[in-house]
């Protein structure tokens, strides 16, 4: 990170200062719910996300209601490269490395350890409120766009130009977040993620963020992204 950060960075950090739980990895855990094209009916989903802060994650999902399993999910962000496995069917390809590269920002962005250092992260300020973001993907840099509250300066929105998947094009991709407080291990963070994109009428996505477990132990999580990428590497028609 570099020494000079633009205003609303600085005044997060500040109104942070001795209140956070120092973390280079985090399982955020909530429930969540999902519906197709922002319209219809919201399906239920228990979300981890396992993070190696600001470098490598992987997400478990379950859509499924108590007992009951519809479908199991697997997205991940590992040394430069995406995946989203849904059931049997396996997504990869530039696009989903970008996509999954933001997921993986819009939730790491959260933890200032996750900027400590990083001198490959870019910040240029905007306004009082606004910052763009260059986020690094391998060896490329991903522009997006971070909005700080005015009233107590957390992060309010994290935006970007975001591919939905394969052969598509990209369309902004909105995060929102609100009811900031302290959860239950000492971190501060936000009670709800709100996300949207904006060829669609409505809400995506919704999580209600439960628990980070600061500097949880993920490689196991970890390991299994890499052996499934091992395997597609050894057998691409995977």
């Amino acid at each position: 990170m570099s020494e000079t950060l633009p205003g609303p960075v600085e005044r997060w950090l500040e109104a942070l200062e001795g209140t956070v739980v120092p973390a280079a990895s985090a399982v955020i855990e909530g429930r969540a719910r999902f519906r197709r094209q922002g319209r219809g009916l919201w399906l239920p989903i228990e979300a981890v996300t396992w993070h190696d802060l600001g470098r490598n994650h992987l997400a478990d999902l379950r859509v499924g209601l108590g007992p009951v399993t519809f479908i199991r999910g697997m997205d991940g962000y590992l040394e430069g490269r995406g995946f989203s496995r849904i059931s049997h069917t396996l997504d990869m390809g530039p696009e989903i490395d970008q996509a999954a590269a933001l997921f993986m920002w819009a939730e790491a962005i959260l933890f200032p350890e996750a900027w400590r250092g990083r001198d490959d992260v870019g910040w240029s300020a905007v306004d009082d409120e606004t910052t763009d973001i260059a986020l690094p993907m391998g060896e490329e840099r991903i522009p997006a766009r971070v909005t700080f509250e005015r009233r107590y300066g957390f992060p309010a929105t994290f935006s970007a130009e975001r591919y939905k998947g394969v052969g598509s094009r990209p369309v902004e991709w909105l995060v929102e977040y609100s009811e900031w407080r302290t959860t239950s291990d000492g971190v501060m963070l936000p009670s709800l993620a709100t996300v949207s994109w904006s060829d669609e009428p409505g809400p995506w996505f919704r999580m209600w963020i439960a628990r980070a477990n600061p500097d949880a132990d993920v490689s196991g999580a970890m390991e299994r992204g890499r052996t499934l990428l091992a395997q597609v590497d050894a057998d691409p028609t995977r």
